[in-house]
């Protein structure tokens, strides 16, 4: 595998192009010296944290550290590319009265066609998803222009969940550009909807683009603010009880998340007590959901205590904490995948490639495309051709179906 192919290599690449030392960087990213250097010779793999800290200060987006999005290397690839293509056109005409004439769909083939595009979402099927978006995203526009009053906003709301869809493939796919602009269409059509809980939402998502651009601080103060104006709601057992909490959860795991990544000094200390809130609303609810398909419950609560653990780059946590994980086949397949990539960038910490190459490949009979495009998965994958002292057949063979070189 190229040793220049990877997001450390491009940091130093572009340290340099700025004339900025490492130390001068190392300081205005508030990461470790230590951590900067190994990173930048292929020693430690580029966590997210490190990535959008040094894209910040750099000045470039963190795309171009970690590569994406990744050359069509298949057919497949490319044909999820043109998806892309097709689906960038129809947001920027989100707003515009369709040309085509007819009637809308009703409102209930159009709530089937959105929750199709969540059972492709949650099992990462970027070619079928980057398929259907585009056409039906076109049909809610066309309702939302035809309908009027509940029903309209009825609409507004599946329109809603169709761009944090779009989001989903955007971002999988490494068109971080693509994927702010589907949060501002999220945002769009949420403040249409009647539906506070689906605003919430947007709010989740807008602190996931502050937190790639490297801005935490922006994203913790949202995360704040939005758990604030929640949680005077959350008393009672009305009809959506249990929306309200796993809303409320679920903003406490995306602000523990910002908080593992801010580079405090009291980092870990403030994303585990956001984690607790997290645990008392599934533990509140008690049971899994999908509310604004968004996966919550207990289930995804100790999913993300691995993630948090291995953010915080604390290894023995994360595999300690992942004994406690037990995966039904009923929850999404991009969350039962994104918890082996966790737990294999845990191994690589541990200095154990043999379980972190087994990891990957758990994360790959569960949802290929999503580890197939993860930038995690190959910098795991570098860092195990890296530890190893001789390349095993099974290494180059998952490699090779990256499309990553010899």
């Amino acid at each position: 595998m190229d040793a220049q192919d990877t997001a450390g290599a491009r940091i130093a690449t572009f340290r340099r192009l700025r004339g900025m030392s490492q130390r001068e960087l190392a300081q205005k990213a508030a990461i470790s010296l230590s951590l900067l250097s190994k990173v930048e010779t292929g020693n430690r793999p580029a966590t997210p944290a490190v990535i959008s800290a040094t894209a910040r200060e750099l000045k470039i987006d963190i795309a171009q550290i970690t590569g994406q999005p990744f050359a069509p290397d298949t057919p497949t690839d490319a044909q999820v590319h043109e998806h892309v293509a097709v689906l960038r056109r129809e947001l920027a005409a989100y707003n515009l009265p369709p040309t085509a004439e007819g009637q809308p769909r009703s409102i209930e083939d159009l709530t089937a066609d959105v929750a199709k595009l969540a059972n492709l979402r949650h099992g990462v099927n970027l070619l079928k998803l980057g398929e259907h978006l585009p056409k039906t995203l076109e049909a809610l526009r066309f309702a939302a222009h035809a309908y009027e009053g509940s029903i309209r906003e009825q609409v507004y709301g599946l329109l809603a969940e169709g761009y944090a869809a779009a989001g989903q493939l955007a971002y999988k796919m490494g068109y971080i550009d693509l994927s702010a602009l589907t949060t501002d269409r999220y945002e769009w059509a949420a403040e249409r909807s009647g539906d506070p809980l689906c605003v919430h939402i947007g709010d989740y998502l807008r602190a996931g683009e502050l937190m790639m651009a490297g801005d935490t601080a922006s994203a913790a103060a949202l995360m704040d603010a939005s758990l604030g104006r929640l949680e005077p709601h959350l008393g009672g057992r009305g009809s959506n009880w249990q929306s309200k909490w796993a809303v409320w959860g679920n903003l406490h795991l995306k602000a523990a998340l910002v908080a593992a990544r801010s580079g405090r000094g009291d980092a870990e200390l403030s994303a585990w007590q956001y984690y607790e809130q997290a645990k008392t609303a599934a533990d509140e609810i008690g049971e899994d959901r999908d509310d604004y398909r968004l996966y919550f419950g207990p289930t995804n609560v100790r999913i993300w205590a691995v993630s948090l653990a291995v953010e915080l780059c604390d290894d023995a946590g994360a595999i300690g904490k992942a004994e406690d994980v037990h995966l039904p086949s009923s929850a999404p397949s991009e969350r039962r995948s994104h918890h082996w990539i966790d737990l294999a960038r845990a191994h690589v910490w541990r200095n154990d490639p043999g379980n972190a190459l087994q990891c990957l490949y758990e994360a790959r009979d569960i949802a290929p495309q999503h580890a197939r495009f993860h930038p995690q998965v190959r910098e795991t994958a570098q860092q195990v051709a890296r530890m190893e002292r001789q390349t095993t057949g099974t290494l180059r063979s998952f490699a090779s179906w990256l499309g990553m070189n010899d």
